[in-house]
């Protein structure tokens, strides 16, 4: 009997291990008090899931955008609204500026540069217009705007990708 309990333990204790190396909870009389801890989680459900609840922040949405010129204009223009002299227009993500805020993605005119596909730039903008700076797996450099649906395709030998600016693309 003895040698049937050990084993027996033996197999629970190895079930254990597992369940906790695995995310899974034991359950007894010493364990049942909550276990959510104090960041935000509810009580574990049991479901293999942590419930995680944001404490502070509503839900944000989509993030706003703000297009104040056409990427694909030669002078940015939006209707009778182009871009100043010694401007192009680039997409652009605007980092949130406060807690519970959100990015607002757009276009705007910004000093235009020199960096055509391939070309070297510092994150800022050193593209000519209809070029953006990107952080490529390589380094940072300029890539070609491009759309999505073909209106503005790629050069032979380029695919056209989405940016993490929402709606813009660019040739990669």
């Amino acid at each position: 009997m003895l040698a049937g309990m050990h084993s027996y333990l033996k197999g629970f204790f190895a079930c254990a291990a597992i369940l906790v190396a695995c995310g899974g909870k034991t359950t007894g009389p010493m364990l049942e008090q909550d276990d959510s801890g104090p960041f935000g989680r509810g009580v574990d459900g049991g479901d293999g899931g942590n419930n995680y609840i944001n404490p502070q922040c509503p839900d944000a949405g989509t993030p706003p955008e703000d297009d104040t010129c056409n990427v694909f204009d030669p002078n940015g223009c939006i209707g009778s609204t182009c871009c100043p002299t010694g401007s192009a227009c680039y997409p652009v993500a605007i980092p949130p500026q406060g807690p519970c805020e959100t990015e607002t993605y757009g276009s705007f005119c910004l000093e235009v540069g020199p960096g055509t596909q391939g070309a070297s730039c510092d994150g800022t903008q050193n593209c000519a217009g209809g070029f953006v700076c990107l952080i490529t797996g390589a380094s940072t450099q300029c890539a070609e705007m491009c759309s999505l649906d073909g209106s503005h395709a790629c050069p032979s030998g380029f695919v056209c990708q989405p940016i993490d600016v929402t709606g813009f693309a660019a040739c990669l």
